[in-house]
């Protein structure tokens, strides 16, 4: 008799929609040229210390998907302020561009978080696991009812497919960790940025940030980020250029320093198997 509850109340979850809901844009795709490629990010602090590296490789990953990964790490006197690396892995669909996988894993002075996520048509599994340095690990999977919900990797790959006219507003659902939060990219404009020297069109985009509650749904603010500024090149390939944000650290920057096009066999990643793809769901 639980186990039918437990399936009710998770269908019921499942169909309501918060008011928020009518606010997401349209699930639709634009342009599907996505190049395997990989680029370097050089991250600043406060306009004046280099603060790390970043590097994301987006490759064909069989057919059916594409496989993004991301590694990021604090270097020089940064890391001896705020020791942290990071890897991110995505599982995107070719055709609709929606995360069917992702797992997280960053590491800080005090210990590793790692998230298992897995992107379901009704659903979002998430399992969430913690390695203190000193200390005992934990475990917990937790459900979210709502659906679709982007990551990290493919809400870039999302927003860069639309024609991004200036005035345009995307708004989405992104998990890039263990929660969903309320996503605003609001199109500003188009200047140039100087990119290896030169300078090149790009296009401005406003970025604002709502958590959002997996279990009620309920909205609320997100304090850590003040504002965000995003630069995609006004181009075919649509390049993340420049990201500017003003957080509870301080003022950070990411800035492309690199890009380099991937064929043959470098173009190529594993197919994902169903099973490396399963996160269990919790207990009724």
């Amino acid at each position: 008799m639980r186990f039918f509850l437990f399936v009710l109340l998770l269908s019921a979850a499942a169909i309501a929609q918060p008011e928020w809901a009518a606010s997401l844009s349209k699930d639709q795709v634009g342009q599907l040229n996505v190049p395997p490629c990989v680029l370097d990010f050089e991250l600043g602090w406060n306009n004046t210390i280099k603060a790390g590296t970043a590097r994301v490789t987006v490759q064909e990953a069989g057919p059916r998907y594409w496989r993004a990964s991301a590694q990021a790490a604090s270097t020089g006197f940064a890391r001896t302020l705020w020791s942290y690396d990071c890897t991110m892995s995505s599982i995107i669909s070719r055709e609709t561009l929606h995360p069917v996988f992702m797992q997280h894993s960053e590491t800080d002075r005090s210990e590793t978080c790692r998230y298992r996520v897995a992107f379901q048509p009704r659903r979002v599994i998430t399992e969430s696991t913690v390695l203190p340095h000193k200390g005992t690990a934990s475990t917990a999977t937790h459900v979210c009812g709502f659906s679709p919900i982007e990551d990290l990797l493919s809400i870039i790959l999302y927003v860069r497919s639309l024609p991004l006219a200036n005035g345009d507003s995307v708004t989405r659902v992104v998990q890039p960790w263990d929660k969903p939060y309320l996503t605003t990219f609001e199109v500003l404009g188009r200047e140039n940025m100087k990119i290896e020297g030169a300078d090149k069109p790009c296009i401005k985009l406003a970025v604002k940030i709502r958590k959002i509650d997996r279990d009620s749904l309920g909205l609320s603010s997100y304090k850590k980020m003040k504002t965000a500024t995003i630069w995609v090149s006004d181009d075919a390939e649509r390049l993340p250029v420049e990201m500017r944000a003003e957080i509870f650290i301080g003022y950070m920057s990411c800035r492309l320093t690199g890009k380099t096009l991937l064929t043959g066999n470098a173009a190529q990643s594993a197919a994902p198997s169903t099973a490396s793809m399963f996160v269990k769901p919790p207990m009724p």
